[in-house]
């Protein structure tokens, strides 16, 4: 039986090897895929009160669905969503619900709720199985079907309603591992299912400690605790003199720059890192090539169907066949649960490599603050902000916003602009700060307390600052003052360029 399983096992690697070769990802291919996709989701969504709704029935082409369809947000499906969620029946699709994914925006019964089909679920898998056959071209030594893998997701399910199960997509999918890879995957299905954070670290580490790991794939902060907490167990230095094959790192939900460093210190040598552009809706992006030069390069999963804004200029949308190589656009897909014509509110750029389409991710519409896939967004920070302001009553004239590593964990760092030599108890402001973003983020209060995340830092420095910069840059028409920074560095280098600091909080 195990030879058996063996050869079942190769004959499926040079199967994903070269099923990697028949993806869609020139212009024209991809082009006829669209009109296909919506060729499909139009007769699929036929007899739905979304198919009425939308007209869908005088939409004959890709074209004009593009061009008369109006592009929507969570906000227009919402009432969609609390129909089928009620019980009803034939609103956004025709077939059963099969679970409800939550965003992570927000946390618990207050999350964005994306309905799953049958469909929309086997174009996760389907997806899954591009990723793996895209890797195993790019890492021809590692056999994905036999190598062992930790993948942390989240706990399949939260909450049931209407005998429908309300979870994590990660979590969810995790559910659906086949028995022939689900025996090399690790954590079970099980331990992801244990709530209690400690626990479920130790029955990872039993789970997993004498197998051959060599993929690791999750969301960053994540993997870095648990490979914190495997090197504290087992009293070693680096992850290698564990799972010393350890080779590529797959990661989602947030950049691997801030990390990429860290990881590496951790295991002992250096990975191979893969992006993956998904999120609750859809996986949109699938890694082309290996993050590398600070770029991850993705091609768009050819089963989605898609439009897209221009940033600048007129907002009109366009299809596929219309795009311009390095422009900034909003993207905007379809999906087979009837969120079709649905705003991401992300923002990505083409180009043509190698002959080939492929984009990068360049932010989004609200950039928000993004270190464990809490996502906090703009207005919640300045919520915060102003909160901590009117709590302390201290005369704050601004604020940066950054990532910094305090400790072994990344935090929040306020920089905070008051008057010159004013009297600032800065444990107050801090202990403020962490209050009141865990009031107004419940992502951000969970992953406080699993210690994914640190405690809000604070560092202050004097308004003069500010007011000469603003000086210089008054002329600027629209000129708007920076408040959030993705990345350290990004934080380190505006203020040393343009503020004529160098010391600043370490």
């Amino acid at each position: 039986m195990f030879a058996m399983d063996s050869v079942v096992q190769n004959l499926g690697q040079k199967y994903l090897k070269t099923y990697a070769n028949y993806m869609s990802v020139k212009r024209a291919d991809l082009l006829t895929k669209q009109e296909k996709n919506y060729a499909s989701l139009r007769r699929n969504l036929s007899g739905t009160r979304l198919h009425k709704d939308l007209r869908l029935s005088h939409i004959q082409t890709y074209e004009e669905f593009v061009n008369h369809v109006p592009v929507h947000g969570y906000d227009d499906y919402a009432p969609y969503v609390d129909m089928i969620a009620a019980g009803h029946k034939n609103i956004l699709f025709k077939d059963s619900v099969e679970h409800c994914g939550l965003s992570s925006g927000t946390s618990g019964k207050d999350s964005k709720r994306v309905p799953y089909n049958e469909r929309m679920i086997q174009m996760f898998l389907k997806s899954q199985k591009r990723i793996a056959s895209k890797l195993s071209a790019l890492e021809p030594d590692i056999n994905f079907l036999k190598v062992g893998r930790l993948t942390f997701g989240s706990d399949p399910y939260l909450y049931s309603q209407n005998g429908i199960k309300f979870g994590y997509i990660s979590g969810i999918l995790s559910t659906r591992v086949p028995k022939s890879l689900a025996k090399n995957t690790f954590p079970s299905s099980e331990v992801l299912a244990i709530s209690n954070w400690d626990r479920k670290i130790d029955m990872l580490i039993k789970e997993s400690l004498e197998q051959d790991i060599q993929v690791v794939s999750g969301i960053p902060t994540y993997i870095i605790s648990i490979l914190e907490a495997i090197l504290q167990k087992t009293g070693k230095q680096h992850i290698n003199e564990i799972w010393p094959h350890l080779k590529v790192f797959i990661y989602a939900a947030t950049p691997i720059k801030q990390y990429q460093e860290r990881i590496n210190r951790l295991v002992g040598h250096e990975l191979n890192y893969y992006g993956v552009y998904a999120a609750t809706e859809a996986a949109i992006g699938l890694p082309y090539e290996k993050y590398q030069n600070g770029r991850q390069r993705y091609i768009l999963n050819p089963d989605l169907l898609y439009s897209f804004t221009p940033v600048v200029g007129e907002k009109k949308n366009l299809g596929l066949h219309e795009i311009e190589m390095g422009v900034a656009y909003y993207i905007n897909i379809g999906a087979p649960n009837g969120f079709i014509h649905y705003s991401m509110k992300d923002v990505i750029c083409f180009e043509e490599y190698q002959g080939d389409l492929v984009f990068e991710f360049v932010g989004r519409k609200s950039t928000g603050m993004n270190l464990a896939a809490e996502k906090v967004s703009d207005d919640e920070i300045l919520d915060c902000y102003l909160a901590t302001k009117n709590l302390t009553n201290v005369d704050l004239r601004h604020f940066f916003l950054s990532p910094i590593m305090k400790d072994g964990k990344a935090s929040y760092l306020w920089t905070l602009f008051v008057p010159a030599h004013s009297e600032v108890n800065t444990e107050l402001l801090a202990h403020t700060f962490e209050q009141e973003m865990q009031r107004l983020n419940g992502d951000y209060k969970d992953c406080r307390d699993v210690g994914v995340l640190g405690p809000a830092q604070v560092t202050i420095m004097s308004a003069d600052y500010l007011q000469k910069y603003f000086e210089q840059n008054r002329s600027r028409g629209q000129f708007k003052m920076k408040t959030t920074f993705e990345t350290a560095e990004e934080y380190l280098n505006f203020i040393r360029t343009h503020l004529d600091q160098d010391e600043v909080l370490q």
